[in-house]
């Protein structure tokens, strides 16, 4: 099957965007604060003290589902947020790839039945952040901070929440694959009231060559993400990223989609 290069535009308005698919919006990030301004020394001199629980992995894959048990496949770490950022930037690259820090611990904003609660753990961070245009503020439902060294694989899945996702890259750089959410069947999702209780993600692991040739066969649509760009996943779409910079930063947006008229 081809594979699609996600489409890139310089602007974009709400609807169309909630009507479509996935698409780049380039440069259309810069209207968020963060951007330009997450590096290393700053995030530790504003909250290098913080005590933040991470996850952890034995190679580059989070979640790591070849490990042996959901113990590891799930594994976490907890320490000073500076001496993580440092972990994730200095040393050999394969340790640098086994960490990584998302919202899934600290989430940065909850948005639920009009309630708004915020992470006391990152609230220096949260002056850096703005919401979007394209994002309809009144479903707006959970922000999250990403932040990792070069090589980290996130697994292929969608995400439960059933939101539309705005990835917003801060710093460095990510590879995206995406799969339309009709051909979640043929992604052999771990299934309901099995070991894995992630059922939201794939079996199949996008690094193993011996599984190429299945991917491969099912038309998927790519993307490359420089710092100050937007990528919009629609709702229950299935993604991996690749983080391809030595520091990478990024804040997603979900939010609702719109009710059925």
């Amino acid at each position: 099957m081809p594979v699609h290069q996600v489409p890139r535009v310089d602007r974009i308005e709400r609807d169309p965007l909630e009507r479509g698919g996935p698409v780049v919006i380039a440069g259309g990030a810069h209207e968020i604060p963060a951007v330009g301004r997450w590096t290393v020394p700053y995030l530790k001199q504003r909250m290098g003290g913080v005590e933040v629980t991470h996850k952890r992995s034995r190679n580059r894959q989070h979640p790591d589902f070849t490990a042996p048990t959901i113990k590891d496949w799930f594994a976490t770490g907890r320490g000073p947020f500076g001496e993580l950022l440092d972990a994730m930037t200095t040393g050999p690259a394969d340790a640098r790839a086994r960490l990584l820090f998302t919202g899934d611990e600290h989430p940065l904003v909850k948005r639920r039945d009009g309630v708004t609660t915020e992470s006391p753990e990152l609230a220096a961070l949260l002056p850096d952040v703005r919401v979007p245009a394209v994002v309809p503020a009144d479903r707006l439902y959970t922000i999250w901070a990403w932040f990792s060294g070069a090589g980290v694989r996130t697994w292929l899945h969608y995400d439960n929440n059933g939101c539309h996702n705005l990835n917003a890259q801060v710093a460095g750089r990510k590879r995206a694959w995406l799969f339309d959410a009709a051909l979640a069947p043929r992604l052999e999702l771990f299934p309901a009231g099995g070991p894995n209780p992630a059922t939201n993600c794939s079996a199949i692991d996008v690094d193993d060559p011996a599984r190429r040739a299945q991917l491969d066969a099912l038309p998927r649509w790519e993307a490359e993400l420089a710092a100050g760009d937007l990528l919009f996943i629609p709702a229950n779409w299935l993604h991996a990223f690749e983080h391809l910079g030595d520091f990478n930063a990024n804040v997603n947006f979900w939010w609702l989609p719109a009710p059925n008229p």
